[in-house]
């Protein structure tokens, strides 16, 4: 866990992932980026890079709302092992 992270309002997270704030809410509300403070609208570098890659599923690659969660599991999955790898 990176605790230096900045967190980004709402407005300024939508133009760093360049989707419109509406989109990254849509996410929000499926649960598929879990924000580092919803309450205040604040995004983390993370949330941003979590919510320009389900777009890109979506846009570029066709996937729908069904599989997303699926892919995003796999994906934490996969980063949780090369975390541990790497502590060996």
């Amino acid at each position: 866990i990176m605790t230096s992270q900045k967190h980004h309002p709402l407005q300024v997270a939508a133009e760093k992932s360049g989707l419109a704030p509406d989109v990254i809410i849509r996410f929000v509300s499926f649960e598929w980026i879990v924000p580092v403070d919803w309450q205040a609208q604040l995004l983390d570098d993370e949330d941003i890079a979590r919510a320009r890659l389900i777009w890109e599923l979506q846009t570029e690659f066709g996937v729908n709302d069904e599989a997303v969660p699926i892919i995003l599991r796999l994906i934490d999955q996969l980063h949780c092992l090369q975390t541990e790898l790497k502590k060996r």
